[in-house]
């Protein structure tokens, strides 16, 4: 059991994939999950903006 203070030795140690495929795989979920994002963002935001314009357009013909 190693104490406090002593290393890991990791040579030998390799990983099925690199730095360049943990980065593209983050960037294809963040992708994907930003579409849903901004779909929900979308169905929150847009009936008050819709209340906003159909109020400027009823208040101005009074």
């Amino acid at each position: 059991m190693p104490t406090l203070g002593t290393a890991i030795d990791f040579t030998g140690v390799t990983l099925p994939f690199t730095v360049t495929d943990l980065v593209g795989s983050g960037n294809a979920l963040v992708g994907i999950i930003s579409s849903f994002v901004l779909l929900g963002l979308a169905f929150k935001f847009a009936p008050k903006l819709i209340g906003l314009i159909l109020n400027s357009f009823s208040s101005s013909k009074r």
